[in-house]
């Protein structure tokens, strides 16, 4: 038996509950290895999954544990788990399946697991994954080139305070953001160039021909009304292609289903249309060689953890809570099992 926290049913944070008698996973495959979990980071996609929203892609059964972030040490690997052993300290981020990070244990294919940084507590490298992946992915997308000048809305949230780093310490990029005043000083300490307190101004009245343009606001037009011609609107929000839904979930999205979506997602045709711009919209999806890739960034001092508030997991709850707030500075992470937390 294991130690978790899971959803009763759909809904918010009230249906989120912590118990001890859960039952302990299994090596799920030969390609696997058992994460005895130190800790989780919560995402806003984990509040949308928990209230429904992602059920065209995957129906929970309750009780379901929930959680996409994970780091902690391996207690078991497949044959075929190609380069992890039992004690290695290891980050992940879980692809769309029935079984979430919030718990004493979680089985994950080896692919979607890499070593964890060495100069970070296990606590803080969970809170890399999701939001690492997404903006590394993000910026191949966009074809982000070194010195280039990038936007980056909502500066101050998990994704934005990871992807200011990456755009100023390994593309030498000149970065603009969004933020409150109050948490400028951090943005600029963590390499923003300029702040924009959104607030008080309108980015798109002081903001004027960026090359990359990174959208986690949803504002999509009023991005590429800010980029160059030529240029790239990546988006976090917004409708996915299908290929995007399936690089990020693992999901063959019906031939219909496909259509509608094509249909619908008239977003990059206007703004290539509009604007000259080219626009993609997705999340990220599942890679440890991409999560090497940060490891390195991150052990170089490149890359430093940014973390709101830790929970433990008696208080997932409220946890969640913090997130689906939406003034969370950096990551909100839940601690599950100090005792391998190194």
């Amino acid at each position: 038996m294991m130690k978790a926290a899971f959803t009763t049913g759909y809904g918010g944070p009230e249906k989120i509950e912590y118990a001890e008698d859960l039952p302990k996973p299994q090596l799920a495959d030969e390609d696997h290895v058992m994460i005895k979990v130190a800790a989780a980071s919560l995402n806003p996609i984990d509040g949308v999954r928990n209230r429904g929203y992602l059920r065209f892609l995957v129906s929970d059964k309750h009780p379901h544990i929930f959680g996409y972030d994970v780091a902690g040490v391996v207690e078991d690997a497949g044959p075929k788990a190609d380069g992890f052993s039992v004690g290695d300290r290891v980050y992940s981020r879980i692809p769309l399946g029935p079984q979430g990070t919030v718990a004493e244990y979680v089985s994950v294919k080896g692919e979607f697991v890499s070593l964890a940084p060495s100069n970070v507590s296990l606590s803080d490298a969970s809170s890399f994954p999701l939001v690492g992946l997404a903006v590394v992915q993000a910026f191949r997308a966009g074809n982000l080139k070194n010195g280039q000048t990038i936007f980056i809305s909502k500066g101050a949230g998990g994704v934005g305070t990871f992807a200011i780093q990456l755009a100023k310490h390994v593309y030498g990029c000149h970065v603009i953001t969004t933020a409150t005043e109050d948490k400028a000083q951090l943005l600029r300490d963590l390499g923003a160039d300029v702040v924009i307190d959104y607030t008080k101004v309108n980015f798109r009245q002081v903001v004027k021909n960026v090359d990359f343009s990174f959208d986690v606001s949803n504002e999509p037009y009023a991005h590429a009304a800010i980029t160059k011609r030529g240029g790239y609107v990546v988006a976090l929000r917004g409708i996915p292609s299908p290929e995007a839904i399936h690089d990020t979930f693992n999901y063959e999205v019906p031939f219909v289903l496909a259509k509608a979506l094509k249909v619908v997602n008239v977003t990059a045709y206007a703004i290539r249309r509009l604007y000259g711009v080219q626009y993609h919209a997705f999340s990220g999806r599942p890679s440890g060689a991409d999560l090497a890739e940060i490891k390195e960034y991150i052990e170089k001092g490149q890359i430093k953890p940014v973390i709101d508030t830790m929970f433990d997991i008696r208080n997932a709850r409220q946890a969640m809570e913090k997130v689906e707030g939406g003034h969370s500075t950096g990551k909100v992470v839940v601690r599950v099992d100090t005792s391998v937390d190194m």
